[in-house]
């Protein structure tokens, strides 16, 4: 997960994307839109970004030990 910055007509937006593998090719989905600069917590989203990867690892690690 990581955050993109788009600037379109001198104004700049902030999405959540996240890269997914589909059929042997990367993707990038946009999971939020999150909007200007100003209109969102920055130390929240990276706290959530934090929680999310650690979600993941354990889905991972849990998968491997039931094989």
């Amino acid at each position: 997960m990581f955050l993109r910055k788009k600037t379109i007509k001198g104004h700049e937006y902030w999405y959540l994307v996240e890269n997914t593998w589909n059929e042997g090719k990367s993707r990038q989905h946009v999971l939020k839109y999150l909007g200007k600069r100003e209109s969102f917590d920055m130390g929240k989203v990276i706290k959530y970004i934090e929680e999310e990867n650690k979600k993941k690892k354990i889905k991972k690690q849990e998968l491997k030990e039931s094989k």
